[in-house]
């Protein structure tokens, strides 16, 4: 890829096979490279046996315009620039190589064949697991669509859409040309490391996880120190947060037990979760920290990525962005910006003590951005996404989850039955009055309710 400084940004359109995922990609192509903005178009492939023949995609791509076109399968990439596009300088010129090629290096390869000034939008089909920013193709009706593996700048629905192909491309082409700029920024920081191994969004962002709580309905056990599927814990936490995250806060600890974090003291001692937000937003120094509790033994990293690219396309609109689903909101899987710590000043200078307020009602009159529901499902299930661990039924049913996946990693439940909510326990906007802070206002069904830190 070229400089990161100078890369262009990339956009995804990832979904299930034959969801119209070419066709999208074909009409955009189209639409930019008939504004005058040039289009490199790529394509991850399972297996190639004649690039760029006629009825292919790659062959689409350059139908439809594209300044040039890359293609990788399993044992091969080539890449293509064909005299005549807009980006042209009259000599077409083709490259193959033997082996496959990531998302930089195709980029790289397609840049070089540009004109020095050209600067393109990379349109990319497929490479899934990549952490660019996508457009989530879904597919129509009665079809089984795939979860997203990364952040999510807009759904498309492919099938069944009236009118032709390019009906209601207008607004899309709007949110991807707003977006532009915090493409291009996360392009340069997925850059920053060779192979696309840069944390994006994170030179703002410090993670920070509550491991504080003493765990009551759990007979007071350390539940970082808890085995969930054989694995501890404190690792499978850190396992999703430590490809993400320049910079991970351990609030509550003294020490970090060898993991690569900076261990926080909690400032605040007894003042429940929202002493471990104040910690957190402390030591990021002006910064803003994504907060974690510490007993979630399911965290989705295409999930965190999302709410990270979320809080980059609406930096300086928002001081809490908060996932929401079902009537609840999740405090503590959220992304809390600097003004947040003002709030909880004036409140802690205000009352003596932050213990007993709900987190949510701590920051006061935050500028609140929720992710909503839809987008969360785009991930798995939130009742496991969110899942903690407070009482000994939550362990029992974490082991029955990880056991059925495997042991490792988040896992997606086959179809459980959603629980009715407890509304006692529903964080309404304005609600007042001191008490712990609960699952609902601490987000999720009654069984997984908090109590004052994360247990």
């Amino acid at each position: 890829m070229p400089p990161a400084r100078d890369a262009p940004p990339v956009l995804l359109v990832t979904g299930a096979k034959k969801s119209g995922k070419t066709t999208l990609m074909v009409e955009l192509i189209r639409h930019y490279e008939a504004r005058g903005r040039p289009v490199v178009a790529l394509k991850k492939a399972g297996h190639v046996v004649a690039p760029d023949e006629p009825g292919t995609d790659s062959h689409r791509f350059s139908e439809a315009g594209a300044s040039a076109v890359g293609l990788t399968w399993e044992n091969g990439a080539y890449v293509t620039h064909r005299a005549g596009s807009r980006s042209s300088s009259g000599v077409g010129r083709d490259l193959v190589f033997d082996h496959p090629f990531g998302v930089e290096d195709l980029v790289s390869q397609a840049m070089a064949l540009l004109p020095p000034r050209a600067d393109p939008l990379v349109l990319a089909e497929g490479f899934r697991d990549t952490p660019y920013p996508r457009i989530h193709v879904i597919p129509g009706p009665g079809r089984p669509g795939r979860p997203a593996a990364g952040p999510v700048l807009a759904k498309w629905v492919a099938a069944g859409r009236p009118g032709p192909p390019s009906a209601g491309l207008e607004a899309l082409v709007d949110v991807i040309d707003r977006a532009m700029p915090v493409l291009r920024r996360w392009s340069v920081e997925t850059a920053a490391i060779p192979g696309g191994a840069g944390k994006p969004g994170t030179e703002r962002t410090a993670a920070a996880v509550l491991v504080g709580g003493r765990g009551r309905r759990l007979g007071g056990t350390d539940k970082w120190s808890l085995c969930v599927g054989g694995v501890p814990q404190s690792r499978r936490v850190l396992d999703v947060l430590e490809p993400l995250f320049d910079r991970i806060l351990l609030v509550g600890r003294t020490d970090a037990d060898g993991a690569p974090a900076v261990p926080v003291p909690d400032e605040l001692p007894g003042a429940g979760p929202l002493g471990g937000v104040f910690s957190a937003l402390r030591a990021a120094a002006g910064g803003s920290v994504f907060v974690f509790a510490g007993d979630m033994p399911f965290l989705s990293g295409a999930f965190i990525r999302h709410m990270l690219f979320e809080a980059e396309r609406h930096a300086g609109k928002f001081d809490l962005l908060l996932p929401r689903w079902n009537g609840y909101v999740e405090p503590l899987h959220a992304v809390y910006g600097p003004g947040c710590l003002s709030r909880l000043e004036a409140l802690l200078s205000r009352k003596g003590s932050l213990a007993g307020f709900r987190v949510v009602e701590g920051v006061g009159e935050a500028r609140v951005l929720h992710v909503p529901e839809d987008d969360i499902r785009l991930f798995g299930d939130p009742g496991l996404l969110f899942l903690n661990l407070n009482t000994p039924a939550d362990l029992a049913r974490a082991e029955r989850l990880a056991a059925a996946s495997g042991g490792a990693g988040a896992v997606h439940s086959p179809a459980e039955p959603r629980r009715k909510r407890d509304p006692t326990l529903q964080f309404r906007a304005g609600d007042g009055g001191a008490g712990p802070a609960r699952r609902g206002e601490g987000g999720g069904p009654p069984e997984t309710r908090r109590g004052e830190r994360s247990g």
